[in-house]
């Protein structure tokens, strides 16, 4: 969705304007970064059980950090495989504190916990697809950038969610209770479950193409 953008390059710039040159002479290293990121998804994750607002502020805060990561790598001059791999394995987990704590917010509720345990496990099982399509795409040498659903839409989409989520809520006068309680975070869950998992499907497609070819 941003990738290849002015949006992604205008972002990507003003990390590298003003937030890498301080990490640097503070001398903080990529991978203190990534390991950062993985302790403020626990800080979602909980929030989000609790207040979807502070929920959606630390996911966006985490997803800030994914990114700044590899910005302060190529900065240093430190783009190594220990690092890709660590990263790639802790985005994992991370997305998974973060949709655990929706869950449990949903709990907390009294909302239709099957429902939402069936969207979240959808939304999980086609994120995790998504990147392992691409892995094992590019393991065999083929490129797999298509699709709209990769990390950063999926972060930003969650974050904005939690944010508005309460008010929306507010705005329109809900009670708990009423049929369009946290309908916002809600309509973004079913998105995600869908797009991620057409995002894996048209990269399965994609990829089969190109090897057939």
């Amino acid at each position: 969705m941003f990738k290849g953008t002015p949006i992604e390059a205008g972002y990507y710039s003003l990390l590298q304007r003003h937030l890498v040159p301080r990490l640097m002479i503070l001398k903080v290293k990529p991978n203190h970064i990534t390991f950062m990121g993985l302790f403020v998804s626990l800080g979602a994750g909980l929030s989000f059980a609790y207040s979807p607002l502070l929920g959606g502020l630390f996911t966006l805060l985490t997803g800030l950090l994914d990114t700044l990561d590899g910005s302060l790598a190529r900065a240093l001059g430190q783009t190594r495989k220990f690092g890709a791999f660590l990263d790639s394995v802790l985005d994992r987990y991370t997305e998974f504190i973060i949709f655990l704590g929706i869950w449990c917010y949903f709990y907390r509720q009294g909302a239709s916990t099957p429902f939402f345990s069936l969207v979240i496990l959808l939304i999980l099982f086609g994120s995790l697809m998504v990147s392992y399509t691409r892995a094992r795409a590019e393991g065999l040498g083929e490129p797999c950038m298509v699709g709209l659903f990769q990390r950063g839409e999926r972060i930003v989409l969650i974050g904005l969610a939690g944010i508005f989520n309460p008010l929306v809520n507010r705005w329109i006068g809900l009670s708990a209770g009423h049929w369009g309680q946290d309908i916002t975070l809600t309509l973004v869950l079913l998105v995600l479950a869908v797009g991620t998992n057409w995002t894996a499907l048209w990269r399965f497609l994609h990829v089969l193409n190109n090897l057939r070819k």
